[in-house]
């Protein structure tokens, strides 16, 4: 009771009788003990489709639990006209009313369009996407209006983060493979001091975007941009007819450079024209030339940059690394000259 008593108090040294009273010709409401109406706090959050949602259960933490003293403080209003409260109680016109049912409506959240996976549009960083609701005491109408929040997606009653395992999931991506070099076809191999052109098929360099995923509130992506290509490279050497063994990565595509374009062609990166021959190891960029007779393995490994979109915003996730089945083939020198120039 004397906290009770130190709540009015404050309430009305912050609205004197002249406050309390006015509007409309209070018959006295204002000397009346006050209502106390027991609730639970409620949240109304915008769905999908702009409509809302309303939960009871909030989780601690969040800023619908503490707002305005949170620990089972009522909200304050006095009656606009006579009338009853939420749980039938009459009221009389400029009476006060002690209620526990806060209400927390949103507003229309920011949203818009679709992104592109390559080169999502961003209305700013997830951190600064705050949400934001009026708030109600007792009952949802204009003179029961106590407050105004803005919510952060941090807050556990409304964290897009929960999604993000789904969304992984739901992330298809294509795993790279290793580009058939012709040559290995037509010398059963690649040739010593021939320089061997390092690519994957065209279709595991490709931006992708998970299904959506929709969370109070939020439509939630995933996507994924490939950024930088490289190689690993096992070269073995035949113990009969010794050379430097290679083990090592051989740089493709990324890091300073712009990535190329994917064509659509048999090969990503496009295979160039490669000398007749070079020296042995990394002879630039998706080149390598084998230093002598055995066997290499190569494997491919892309990095993708990984973006969390939600509702516009956009937060970096931590890179993703995905490699290709390892490719073994023999090197191996020429025993023959096809000298048909038609092959």
């Amino acid at each position: 009771m004397r906290a009770m008593a130190a709540l009015i108090a404050a309430y009305l040294t912050l609205c004197p009788s002249s406050v309390v009273l006015a509007g409309g010709g209070a018959q006295g409401g204002g000397d009346l003990p006050p209502l106390s109406v027991a609730g639970v706090r409620r949240v109304d959050i915008r769905n999908e489709s702009g409509g809302l949602t309303s939960y009871a259960s909030i989780p601690w933490g969040s800023e619908f639990r503490s707002y305005g003293g949170g620990g089972g403080a009522p909200c304050l209003f006095l009656a606009p006209a006579d009338g009853y409260t939420s749980d039938g109680q009459a009221m009389v016109q400029g009476q006060l009313v002690l209620s526990q049912r806060w209400i927390f409506r949103e507003e229309l959240p920011v949203s818009f369009g679709e992104p592109n996976p390559a080169q999502p549009a961003s209305a700013g960083p997830l951190a600064s996407a705050v949400r934001s609701f009026l708030v109600f005491c007792d009952a949802y109408d204009a003179n029961h209006t106590v407050g105004f929040v803005q919510v952060p997606p941090s807050d556990p009653m409304l964290d897009p983060h929960v999604r993000l395992d789904s969304l992984y999931n739901g992330l298809q991506l294509v795993r790279p493979v290793v580009y058939h070099d012709p040559v290995i076809d037509r010398w059963g191999g690649l040739v010593v001091r021939l320089p061997a052109w390092l690519a994957i098929d065209p279709a595991g360099w490709t931006p992708t975007r998970s299904n959506p995923s929709y969370y109070r509130g939020w439509v939630l992506y995933l996507l994924s941009d490939p950024a930088t290509l490289e190689f690993l490279v096992d070269f073995r050497p035949n113990p009969d007819k010794p050379s430097a063994a290679f083990h090592g990565v051989v740089g493709c595509v990324g890091g300073e450079t712009a990535p190329p374009e994917n064509d659509g062609g048999p090969a990503f990166p496009v295979v160039p024209e490669l000398p007749l021959q070079t020296e042995p190891g990394v002879n630039g960029p998706c080149e390598w030339t084998p230093p002598g007779p055995g066997m290499v393995t190569i494997q491919a490994r892309v990095t993708y940059h990984i973006t969390f979109w939600a509702n516009g915003f956009t937060e970096e996730q931590p890179d993703y690394v995905w490699t290709s089945a390892p490719v073994t083939v023999t090197t191996g020198e020429l025993t023959a000259v096809n000298l048909d120039p038609t092959g």
